[in-house]
């Protein structure tokens, strides 16, 4: 019989924050490593855009949606336990490879673990934190991406420049053991209200919730535009080591140094306190949840053409650090937005089918449309093909603004009624 009494809010946000990074770290170790695989394997642009890209985000769509339905009827906190098990055993058979077939069954493994992470984390903390401060904790959780990629580039950097890639796999993969095993035994799921209670017997609950966000606009278009920054985020990060390697001529060391001060410490700081300016702007207008992404990207575009466009390193390496400011800004607003016009019972599967998007859309299309774009599209001009084709991809991030922008104007507005399906 389980004898824990309820944790505290704040440990159990740190330790699903935790957990959240952990999964970050050993989804992106791959892209500090990338050029380094490329080479002991021989492996073309588009090889290594689809290893990164479209591999592990089949596997995150195939997984996640029976993971979300599961979240509603089961216990979130070993379903998230359970989910950090495989991703690390799986980042761990990555250090093991031995051709690129073994690559991509290693990827496949970690997509399958990191789709149930997310979904029940967010359910759990909505049950925790009311409307007021949603936001807040959801943005904090979020900066468990961003430590999540400054131990990404440290580890793979440093590590992987002083014993190989491999190495850097084996370090990436042993913490996730060790936290799903904190949170299995020294945390209590949150209780079902009844609502969850009649969603985990309710088969259809994934139609229910499509045909909310669907007749939502405000949803509808805040998962286009979730979607669309996906396809930005996942590509830079995935081909952003590579390209000042390439471009620039700093070591793996230096890269991973670099990038884990500023994607990690900087743009940490960035996504934790937009939760903070979301929740007090919105107070006095709501509407500013939504607006700080619009700012945020819109501040941060000139910075990023900057860095992808001149020559100059220095310059290169200064835009960038202040664009990493404001470059996760999206992400506690808009799963706050989606929570905040969900019934209860619906959050878990709502939370999958954002993820879908941001994930499977972003993580399948970015970085293999680089990759392709620079191997074809700019392939004349050689070396700086990849430079361009990381320029190009940032008007999606313009297009992002349009839907957030329509997904704003909606915030007046209460949600469609739950429609009522036939079993």
């Amino acid at each position: 019989m389980n004898v824990l009494t309820p944790e505290p809010q704040g440990r159990l946000l740190f330790l699903l924050t935790a957990i959240f990074a952990v999964a970050h770290m050993d989804r992106h170790i791959l892209s500090i490593s990338l050029d380094a695989i490329g080479q002991e394997f021989v492996l073309s642009d588009t090889q290594l855009g689809l290893l990164s890209g479209l591999v592990f985000a089949a596997m995150f769509l195939l997984a996640g949606f029976p993971i979300a339905r599961l979240a509603a009827r089961g216990n979130k906190r070993n379903i998230v336990a359970t989910s950090a098990v495989v991703w690390s055993l799986l980042t761990l058979m990555m250090s093991v490879a031995q051709n690129f077939t073994h690559l991509v069954l290693a990827r496949l493994g970690v997509g399958l673990g990191e789709a149930g992470a997310v979904a029940p984390a967010h359910a759990m903390i909505s049950d925790r934190f009311p409307r007021e401060t949603r936001t807040s904790a959801l943005a904090s959780f979020a900066t468990g991406a961003n430590v999540g990629v400054l131990l990404a580039f440290l580890v793979g950097g440093i590590v992987g420049h002083m014993f190989g890639w491999r190495w850097a796999f084996v370090l990436a993969g042993l913490p996730g053991l060790i936290l799903a095993l904190l949170l299995r035994y020294t945390t209590t799921d949150t209780s079902k209200s009844q609502s969850e209670q009649k969603a985990a017997a309710d088969p259809a609950v994934f139609r229910r919730t499509c045909y909310l966000i669907w007749n939502d606009r405000g949803l509808f278009h805040a998962l286009c535009g979730l979607a669309l920054i996906g396809i930005v985020t996942f590509g830079v990060l995935t081909w952003l080591p590579t390209f000042i390697i390439r471009t620039h001529g700093m070591t793996q060391a230096q890269t991973g140094i670099y990038l884990a001060l500023t994607t990690g410490i900087i743009g940490g700081f960035g996504t934790w306190y937009s939760g903070q300016l979301a929740d007090r702007w919105g107070t006095r207008n709501p509407r500013w949840r939504i607006g700080i992404i619009i700012l945020a990207i819109l501040l941060s575009k000139p910075l990023i053409w900057i860095f992808f466009l001149t020559s100059s390193t220095s310059l290169a390496l200064i835009s960038f650090a202040f664009a990493a400011t404001v470059s996760a800004i999206y992400w506690g607003p808009t799963f706050a937005y989606l929570h905040n016009r969900l019934p209860e019972d619906l959050r878990p599967m709502g939370t999958a089918i954002f993820l879908f998007g941001f994930n499977c859309v972003g993580v399948g299309i970015g970085p293999t449309v680089i990759g392709l774009a620079s191997e074809t599209l700019f392939a004349s001009h050689g070396q700086n093909g990849l430079r361009f084709a990381l320029s190009t991809i940032q008007i999606v991030g313009i297009w992002a603004v349009f839907h957030y922008w329509r997904a704003m104007r909606e915030i007046d507005h209460v949600s469609p009624p739950t429609p009522s399906f036939s079993r």
